[in-house]
């Protein structure tokens, strides 16, 4: 047998291509692994620049007295304790408490039921940046009544 394997290797033959299907199987399933990662990694940098963008709006607010003195740190901290949420693309039809900031962007808030529950109530946050942009996202941490009256727009 041992001779039979030597003859096969030196006489030239073709190589067996079986492997082929199974290298490109594993590449298919490793894009597939990566692409919800890549996904997560892209709402964290979104997340992370919202939350940059924020402080910055609301110390020009709070500086500017559009939002009362020590107001502005006590909002975020809520913000940035309740963590990111789930991100929004849909708003209600009626209009939400709009704080405007002052450099151009604005802060619109609603009090919604989260993923339809009446008993869990939540909050539906739109960050609108001066350039237009907007990041958004719902979240169950906070109560939109809570956000409110640390901005004293109740």
């Amino acid at each position: 047998m041992y001779e039979r394997v030597i003859r096969h290797a030196s006489s030239g033959a073709k190589r067996d291509r079986s492997l082929v299907p199974h290298i490109a199987l594993v590449i298919l399933l490793a894009l597939a692994l990566m692409a919800p990662i890549a996904h997560a990694c892209s709402l964290m940098y979104r997340y992370q620049g919202f939350k940059q963008d924020l402080a910055a709006s609301l110390t020009y607010a709070e500086n500017h007295n559009v939002i009362p003195e020590g107001r502005a740190a006590r909002f975020y901290a809520l913000i940035v304790d309740a963590g990111m949420g789930k991100p929004a693309k849909t708003f209600p039809a009626d209009g939400g408490t709009l704080v405007e900031c002052g450099d151009g962007s604005s802060i619109e808030l609603w009090e919604v039921a989260i993923d339809g529950d009446p008993d869990n109530p939540g909050a539906l946050i739109r960050y609108t940046r001066a350039d237009g942009s907007v990041f958004a996202y719902d979240t169950d941490k906070v109560e939109c009544g809570v956000l409110l009256e640390v901005l004293g727009a109740d």
